[in-house]
């Protein structure tokens, strides 16, 4: 699978100036205007505005005192009058000394903390032109009242959050379809809300902890209520919900006295036909027909439920619905279910097996995540998609059966993620040894396709150690005198042959060096599948899979770490012991495209040094960790000291004439010598034999110096 293209050590950046200009006023097509305006920030009177185009600027902050104004529409800057149409990010935050604001008509937006933390401001006037109100616009402001304007069409998160003496809200019919989430949460004395028809969602904690808020009027036409929309509203006992609400998210009304006393139907809380709570349910539960889903987070932490049976009239089975009930064992699904959302049976410590019909499309993310002793699963037959995570965490999943292999599933990359069990599929093995040793798959295409970039399956550690065995024993048995420096050779020789770099592989694949950002950053690129099973990898890859064939070979090894000092990414590599002597093996850097250049194979750190000054290559081999597979990989603080180089066969830590007369003295003796001799150093040019030729190279490399 390789080409003969060469991996880049060093890459040189160009950077392009581009000018461009504004786009003049009613052109038919894009044209410069004769005079481009670049955004500029100009001070005029008690305001800093920046120019945005011809005739337009926006308020950029306030450098006043006052603490009542009215926001000016135009202003004249260098005998140019610009209108000004809104207010950027974080113009007035934080100022102590407002308390009223008139934001006048003309103005469309309302940046990004407009207003934010301005404490004492109690009453602000927002133009009916404003359409969009930024994020965090007027968190944490005094604001007693707020009256939205008609054309309003977008608002972001947090906009109201943690105003703390707002009473009432007024939104008048306009064109805002959705309430952001956290709009108007830990607003503790809010106890009017009139929301227009016009609004079709209400989105996460948009009310949340608002604990004066006795009742409210959700209007007609909403159709979705967020993750805990409500939640803690610690005194609300009324709620007028419109049949149009189908969707209801997490906990929509945890902790309201609503929830606390709407009338339960065995022991459940159903509303518009959907089971929005289920904490009091205990044993077995049984959803009643005609029931249409189980909203996120309905029976959520419940230890007492230990079966559940879902009628065929749910289509859906929430976001965390019955995540956390450790002793649920037995869930009854009918035909008739399409969606299990994130999260659904998440820690349900006690599921052992479960049957999901045929009708479901999707599982969603971390559905089974954390299910310990779920042993099997069986693919429904009309399965799509399995989200991120979705059996993480499933270390007793040892087989998935009715896998249409020829189907194309959307499966994430890590939805079987330390499933450390999964070695079966439809009753057969993912991977299996022929007689020679070389690995079979079940259905290899298919494999590859979904399992690709995932690591700690069972099935793929298997293979880890099906190839590493192979590998290794191919060459001893090819070769049984070789010595470990010649066997780490040869595995070197192997890896390289089999393995590209991202940047490689992309311009194979696709013809092009149009690098997509962060393209060496992949997961994938970085375990130890990813040049062992996939061919492809970063320097982390290469040293991690190196490792193990240098491990199954009996080598002593590591992977080590160093900070590149050259401003890019760190750097990992291997050290390897051979007769007591720590050397360096850099196999992705000694990559030549089929075999390696051996440049930095059994070499000193100070040769390292050496080879990048030479080359005028990133700085990254100074050594700094240790990355171990016992411990995750995670990074240690340890050093291995590399300081002999290949020649040096009386480890005095320098190569002279002296190494050169103890090899010579060596082979003409029939291997006998007296005093510090180390076989590994003598054999620099590493093909199983002292003798003459590697004093020759000792002599070389003296006369390099």
């Amino acid at each position: 699978m390789r080409t003969s293209i060469k991996k880049t050590i060093a890459f040189a950046l160009t950077l392009c100036a581009i000018s461009a200009g504004t786009i003049a006023p009613n052109a038919g097509k894009f044209a410069l205007s004769p005079t481009p305006i670049v955004a500029s920030a100009e001070k005029v009177g008690d305001y800093v505005y920046t120019r945005r185009s011809v005739g337009s600027a926006t308020l950029t902050s306030y450098k006043g005192s006052a603490s009542s104004i009215t926001l000016p529409t135009s202003v004249v800057i260098n005998g140019q009058t610009y209108t000004v149409s809104g207010i950027d990010t974080g113009a007035f935050e934080y100022n102590k000394n407002l308390r009223s604001v008139n934001i006048p008509y003309g103005y469309s937006n309302i940046g990004t903390r407009a207003f934010r933390g301005c404490s004492n401001l109690t009453s602000v006037s927002i133009a009916s032109t404003v359409i969009s109100i930024r994020s965090s616009a007027f968190q944490e402001t005094g604001l007693t009242s707020v009256t939205l304007p008609s054309a309003l069409k977008s608002m972001e998160a947090q906009v109201f959050n943690r105003c703390t003496s707002l009473k009432s809200v007024t939104m008048p019919a306009n064109n805002l379809k959705t309430i952001p989430n956290d709009a108007f949460s830990s607003c503790p004395n809010l106890t009017s809300v009139s929301l227009p028809s016009n609004i079709r969602t209400i989105g996460s904690g948009a009310f949340q902890n608002c604990t004066s808020l006795k009742s409210f009027t959700i209007p007609s036409g909403v159709t979705t209520l967020g993750n805990y929309a409500f939640a803690d509203c610690s005194k609300l006992s009324s709620i007028s919900i419109p049949s149009s609400v189908t969707d209801f998210g997490v906990q929509v009304f945890l902790n309201t006295p609503w929830l606390k006393n709407h009338s339960k139907s065995n022991l459940l809380v159903i509303h518009n036909s959907v089971v929005i709570d289920g904490s009091s349910a205990t044993r077995n539960v049984s959803i009643p027909s005609g029931t249409k889903g189980i909203a996120g987070g309905a029976f959520s932490g419940n230890r007492y439920i230990q079966q559940v049976t879902i009628p065929s009239s749910v289509t859906y089975i929430g976001e965390s619905a019955f995540s956390g009930c450790s002793n649920l064992a037995t869930v009854n699904m009918q035909k008739g279910l399409k969606t299990i959302q994130t999260g659904a049976f998440n820690s349900c410590y006690s599921i052992r097996s479960i049957s999901v019909p045929d009708s479901v499309e999707t599982i969603g993310n971390s559905v089974f995540s954390g299910c310990s002793y779920l042993t099997k699963f069986r693919f429904p037959s009309n399965l799509k998609t399995i989200g991120n995570g979705a059996f993480y965490g499933c270390s007793s999943l040892s087989e998935i059966t009715n896998v249409n292999t020829g189907y194309n599933y959307s499966i994430a990359s890590d939805a079987f993620e330390t499933a450390t069990a999964l070695k079966k599929i439809n009753g057969q093995y993912f991977v299996s040894r022929n007689s020679d040793g070389s690995i079979r798959f079940y259905n290899e295409a298919f494999t590859r396709k979904y399992f690709s970039k995932g690591e700690k399956i069972g099935f793929l550690q298997d293979y880890l150690d099906y190839i590493c065995t192979y590998v290794v024993n191919k060459v001893k048995n090819a070769n049984p005198k070789y010595t470990q420096a010649q066997t780490a050779a040869a595995l070197e020789d192997w890896i390289c042959s089999q393995g590209c770099s991202p940047k490689e592989y992309w311009y194979q694949t696709y013809g092009n060096k149009n690098y997509p950002q962060g393209l060496e950053n992949r997961p994938e690129y970085h375990n130890e599948l990813s040049v062992l099973f996939n061919g492809v990898g970063v320097c982390e890859g290469w040293a991690k899979g190196y490792n193990l064939l240098l491990r199954k070979a009996g080598i002593t090894s590591e992977i080590v770490g160093g900070i590149n000092t050259s401003g890019g990414e760190n750097h990992a590599w291997n050290v390897v012991k051979m007769d007591e002597v720590w050397f360096n093996i850099d196999a992705y850097w000694d990559d030549n495209g089929s075999k390696s250049k051996r440049s930095l194979f059994l070499v000193s750190s100070q040769e390292l040094k050496d080879y990048e000054i030479k080359n005028n290559t990133s700085r990254c081999h100074n050594q700094q960790y240790v990355m171990r597979r016992e411990n995750n990989y995670g990074q240690i603080n340890k050093i291995y000291t590399c300081d002999t180089a290949l020649g040096d066969v009386n480890l005095d830590g320098k190569i002279d004439s002296s190494d050169a007369n103890a090899v010579t003295y060596y082979y003409k003796n029939n291997g006998y010598i007296s005093g510090t001799f180390n076989k590994t150093c003598a054999d620099i040019n590493i093909d199983g034999v002292i003798d003459s030729k590697d004093v020759q190279s000792i002599w070389s490399k003296i006369s390099k110096k």
